[in-house]
């Protein structure tokens, strides 16, 4: 498995990953993909995601694809902004992987990959937030060496959710 940022070449990798996360999403609520308008300006968006723009209010972040074979098994989305609001609420690291490719130890390895880039950057903790129900991804967060902070409710997209928040010391 290689771990890396999307490029322009990636496009037929990245529209079956899309098609699978997009039918995924149809029936399971922990998806959260949205279709991709144009592929060209989504490596674009990706490729300049880590410089703050004016009038920016999210994070700066950087999006990170795992692939073999040629296909896309997941991806991992590190915000870097520590102290930044969305992040406290929400998580520094997010993750997800293509249907076909659960439960293979990709969503882990993913995490790790993430974890060594927060580590580069000399940040000491970072926070892994999901959906109180997404015991998957929970036990992910644990295997990474989580500790549970608790369960707040949160306002995500106009809806009201339970989240669950871990911490992962680095």
């Amino acid at each position: 498995m290689e771990v890396r940022k999307i490029s322009l070449e990636d496009k037929n990798a990245f529209q079956r990953f899309e098609e699978a996360m997009l039918r995924d999403k149809q029936i399971n609520p922990f998806v959260e993909w949205w279709e991709t308008v144009n592929f060209e300006n989504y490596v674009a968006d990706s490729d300049s995601s880590e410089i703050k723009k004016d009038g920016q209010s999210w994070s700066t972040f950087t999006r990170y694809f795992a692939f073999d074979k040629g296909d896309i098994l997941g991806m991992l989305i590190c915000f870097w902004e520590i102290e930044h609001p969305d992040c406290q609420k929400l998580g520094h690291l997010g993750y997800m992987v293509a249907p076909a490719f659960r439960k293979q130890g990709v969503a882990f390895e993913l995490v790790q990959y993430g974890l060594e880039r927060y580590r580069e950057k000399g940040i000491s903790s970072i926070y892994i937030a999901m959906d109180e129900k997404n015991v998957a991804s929970r036990k992910i967060a644990e295997k990474a060496g989580g500790r549970l902070l608790g369960t707040f409710d949160i306002d995500f997209q106009g809806r009201q959710l339970k989240s669950v928040r871990y911490e992962v010391e680095l």
